[in-house]
């Protein structure tokens, strides 16, 4: 089965800024750091027990649990995208066939995933080929 990117946001994992992508198959936390090079950490849908988030006055957080581990992405903006990004994975992790939502995310959302994308690109966090493909990715899901 070929991975595809369902929804993502941008946020700070461990002091590092990067973004917080959701597949058909794991969690993806991907820090394109100047200085350290590319850092990268997922977590299997299958590994992960639970997610919630927090909203503050201007950003949010998300936190994922797995068996062994405890990620906290924090500075999510706008607020609201961090309860958007850990429905979306509830709804996934509630079901036994998460593929059957990769479509659910709406034509909307994908044109904000598009603009969130192109927004890492121009900081030099995606590669104008990587900025591409995830975008034709994001593009064929309408």
């Amino acid at each position: 089965m070929e991975e595809s990117v369902d929804h993502l946001v941008q946020g700070v994992y461990n002091d590092s800024q990067g973004v917080l992508v959701s597949t058909n198959t794991r969690l993806i936390f991907i820090d394109k750091g100047l200085i350290y090079g590319l850092k990268v950490e997922d977590f299997p849908l299958d590994k992960i027990s639970s997610i919630e988030y927090e909203t503050g006055l201007l950003m949010s957080k998300i936190k994922i649990y797995t068996s062994n581990n405890k990620a906290i992405i924090e500075e999510i903006s706008p607020k609201n995208y961090a309860r958007l990004f850990s429905e979306f994975v509830r709804k996934k992790l509630s079901d036994k066939t998460p593929s059957q939502y990769q479509n659910d995310i709406g034509k909307t959302d994908v044109l904000d995933q598009i603009e969130k994308l192109s927004k890492l690109k121009e900081k030099g966090i995606l590669t104008e080929e990587e900025f591409n493909e995830q975008k034709q990715k994001l593009l064929n899901k309408l």
